[in-house]
């Protein structure tokens, strides 16, 4: 059987339209002598024009029909195109049943479409597939501009979400779609109640559902898919909450390489401080340097902070001070850098990575310090952005 056929002078006609898709009332075929010349979309042979006793009309084969994979379905498969057809006139959709592609290179079911040029199958797939030959169904349709989705009241489906697709099952006289939809709530997917086919339908071809690969785990679901169907706002909601985490990830391992950076300039100024108290000159050095004005203020104050005793290190004058002085305890650990101030060009590395107190006598001062730590901090970001270039042409 099929609900559609081809009329010599009429053309297509569309058994389950009222006015047969082309202003033809059904009587004008439907058991008329001599018969309506009626053949197969399909295969080209000869139908009649039929009715159920429940009044379903339809075509079938005449007796000698060759092969054909319309006159192979089953009532099943002809009930669920024929509603999946309703489904879309119900949204204001144009729908065609049986609708064959360019060179019969795919077939559609239901071909539902719009007049600005959107085309959609809607797919009845009781019959058992694979995956690998629900994809290419899928793909062949989708290279001439037809999505594709899948529809099946089986409850086993090996193929549901490997491509777009939704379980159907009945509930007092009509169908409904069971799975898998769902809605994202912030960590998980969970699943979205069943609503009837017409609805769902409805909501896919006016893009209130789309079909989407979840990135996120999938919770109380029957089977976890790799295509759900959801309402856009939740598909965006998740992609916010990755971007997000993501950020935060980004962070925590910027925050953790600064940590490592704070390490090594730290061990880097314990080694120097070390190295220069066997120098007896740098001992006057560091004489000179505790006369400087505001530094007693300055050891008071890391002295409240670290609770322990601060002097001036013996390293003072390294370079990685920037005419800074160094403020150590009694190990020699470095605690902070009074008055550090880059007289010429950007602050070393050393005081942007080492995350100590900067003391300064005046205010002043600590202005002129930080114009030059934000120049600095601006440049090597840049350094950093264009090392993977350099890396790229070299390759």
């Amino acid at each position: 059987m099929s609900f559609t056929a081809v009329h010599a002078e009429r053309g297509w006609l569309d058994a389950s339209l009222p006015d047969l898709g082309c202003g033809w009332d059904w009587n004008a075929i439907h058991r008329v002598r001599p018969p309506a010349l009626l053949v197969c979309r399909e295969c080209g042979h000869g139908m009649h024009a039929k009715a159920s006793p429940l009044g379903l009309r339809f075509f079938a084969h005449a007796p000698g029909a060759p092969t054909c994979t319309l006159a192979e379905e089953s009532m099943a498969h002809h009930l669920l195109k024929l509603e999946l057809a309703q489904a879309a006139r119900a949204a204001g959709w144009m729908a065609e049943l049986e609708v064959s592609g360019p060179g019969g290179r795919w077939r559609a079911d239901v071909l539902a479409s719009t007049a600005n040029g959107r085309r959609v199958a809607l797919e009845a797939q009781l019959a058992s597939i694979t995956d690998d030959e629900i994809r290419a169904r899928t793909q062949r349709m989708n290279a001439y501009g037809v999505r594709a989705y899948w529809f099946s009241d089986r409850n086993r489906i090996p193929w549901l979400g490997a491509v777009p697709s939704v379980r159907l099952t009945r509930q007092d006289e009509g169908l409904v779609a069971v799975e898998p939809m769902a809605r994202f709530t912030g960590a998980y997917w969970d699943p979205e109640p069943s609503m009837p086919l017409s609805e769902f339908v409805g909501r896919v071809l006016t893009s209130r559902f789309v079909s989407h690969a979840p990135r996120t785990p999938q919770r109380h679901v029957i089977r976890p898919v790799t295509l759900l169907w959801a309402c856009p706002k939740y598909v965006l909601s998740e992609a916010k909450n990755l971007k997000d985490e993501e950020k935060q990830q980004r962070a925590a391992q910027k925050e953790q390489e600064r940590a490592e950076w704070r390490g090594y300039a730290r061990q880097e100024a314990a080694l120097a401080e070390q190295s220069a108290r066997s120098d007896p000159d740098r001992a006057a050095l560091a004489r000179h340097s505790a006369r400087l004005p505001g530094i007693e203020r300055a050891i008071a104050q890391a002295t409240d902070r670290f609770l322990s005793r601060v002097t001036v290190g013996w390293s003072v004058g390294d370079s990685r001070y920037s005419s800074g002085v160094p403020l150590v305890n009694d190990r020699g650990t470095l605690l902070a850098v009074f008055d550090p101030l880059p007289l010429a060009g950007t602050c070393p590395d050393f005081l942007l990575d080492v995350g100590l107190p900067m003391l300064f006598p005046t205010e002043e001062r600590r202005e002129c310090f930080e114009e030059h730590r934000v120049t600095s901090e601006r440049l090597r970001r840049l350094r950093q952005q264009d090392v993977p270039t350099e890396l790229a042409d070299d390759e």
